[in-house]
């Protein structure tokens, strides 16, 4: 199946829409709304840890929200929730413009989560497996690097347009975007989903391996929660580290955008590379280099702080694409998006307790080190888990062939 039903363009049109919508919407909300951290501190004269808050509120709705849209896509097209997602996006941000207090924040931030997962990785997962049937993981991988290219842009934009106008005016900038996306977004996404050809197609493949064992899970577990945990930590915190440790606001958004913009290439080339040398191979190496920029942004030098941030956006772009790569695999089969949404939940809760922390302990020590430190130690546990985890499922795919 090349091309979904309903339209006469092939399977990398819808890649393509995919990519331009998370370029919008991952862009805006995760990298160009941190540009205001200092605006909003000032104004609400609020802590850290409260103004991060938001971040982690953000994160569990976002959770929440991708395992109801698992459920929601068995009697919901994808591309409705997509474009639903925009036009949500659009009113949100207005409405952000108009907040006064870090409660009305609060709870702008839920509907972002919403926004967020209207086209995250449940979705993604889904319209690509329905659409090709080779090079998924590429495919995959193409698509998520839309939330790179958004927040290579965005930042930059953002602080631009914050130098010669209020943070106000800048939300009401930002919110034009989505409704600009979203006639583009409508002609490239499929109008129909295949249902009826994605029956057949599942019935031609080989039947989905069984479930792993609870301990092979429990690994899986350890290693997406270190993952999210330490990465989220550091980069919803990293706009402030820069600051802190000597840059200006416009080169610590240089900078963010640096991260963004490695990881953009590095999502292309780590699907690529999975295909030729294998998901989990490729992982394990990503969640190396993860660990090393970690471990260079925690010694909070200027010196040091360009190769922490260039391994960083590398190695996190390899974890976040091929984590969704290895649940995918893992859990075909039928159900795989309520399955991807439980897991959105897991990566949310992992990713909202990270960036929560990393704000708190700065509000106690003076400095992010200490978060970050903490960030390489759980680093270094999900590698760890991760061996174990391909050994495990290794032990059992020999046991499922010594069967028959």
């Amino acid at each position: 199946m090349n091309a979904p039903a309903g339209t006469g363009r092939g399977g990398w049109s819808v890649v393509f829409g995919l990519l331009l919508v998370m370029a919008v919407c991952h862009g805006i909300i995760t990298s160009a709304l941190p540009t205001l951290d200092k605006v909003l501190l000032s104004e609400l004269r609020i802590s850290r840890a409260d103004l991060k808050l938001r971040e982690s509120i953000f994160l569990l709705a976002s959770g929440c929200s991708g395992l109801a849209i698992g459920f929601l896509t068995q009697i919901v097209q994808p591309r409705t929730i997509v474009l639903s997602g925009l036009a949500l996006l659009t009113a949100t941000l207005m409405a952000y413009s108009q907040a006064a207090t870090i409660g009305q924040i609060y709870a702008l931030y839920v509907l972002l989560g919403a926004c967020y997962a209207s086209s995250h990785v449940v979705i993604v997962v889904l319209m690509v497996r329905e659409c090709l049937q080779a090079r998924q993981a590429l495919a995959i991988s193409v698509a998520l690097s839309g939330t790179s290219l958004g927040s290579a842009i965005f930042p930059n934009v953002s602080v631009m347009a914050l130098a010669h106008s209020n943070w106000r005016h800048v939300l009401m900038m930002l919110a034009v975007m989505p409704i600009v996306v979203l006639p583009i977004a409508a002609w490239l996404l499929p109008r129909e989903t295949a249902k009826r050809e994605a029956a057949e197609t599942c019935s031609a493949v080989p039947a989905a391996r069984s479930r792993p064992p609870a301990y092979s899970i429990g690994l899986l577990l350890a290693a997406i929660f270190g993952i999210f945990f330490s990465s989220t930590a550091i980069l919803l915190n990293l706009f402030l580290h820069l600051q802190d440790i000597g840059l200006s606001q416009t080169a610590a958004a240089a900078g963010l955008s640096a991260v963004f913009f490695v990881g953009l290439i590095g999502k292309v080339l780590v699907g690529a590379a999975a295909e030729r040398w294998g998901i989990y191979r490729v992982w394990t190496s990503q969640q190396c280099i993860l660990l090393v920029g970690a471990a260079l942004l925690a010694v909070a030098k200027p010196t040091v702080a360009v190769p922490g941030l260039l391994l960083l956006g590398m190695g996190w772009a390899g974890c976040y694409v091929l984590t969704q790569v290895v649940i995918s695999e893992v859990f075909s089969g039928t159900n795989l998006g309520k399955v991807a949404g439980g897991f959105i939940v897991f990566e949310a809760i992992s990713s909202g307790s990270g960036v929560w922390s990393a704000a708190a302990l700065f509000d106690v020590y003076g400095s992010y080190r200490f978060a970050f430190e903490l960030c390489c130690c759980l680093m270094a546990m999900a590698i760890a888990a991760t061996l174990l985890f391909r050994r495990s499922m290794a032990e059992q795919a020999q046991l499922a062939l010594a069967n028959g």
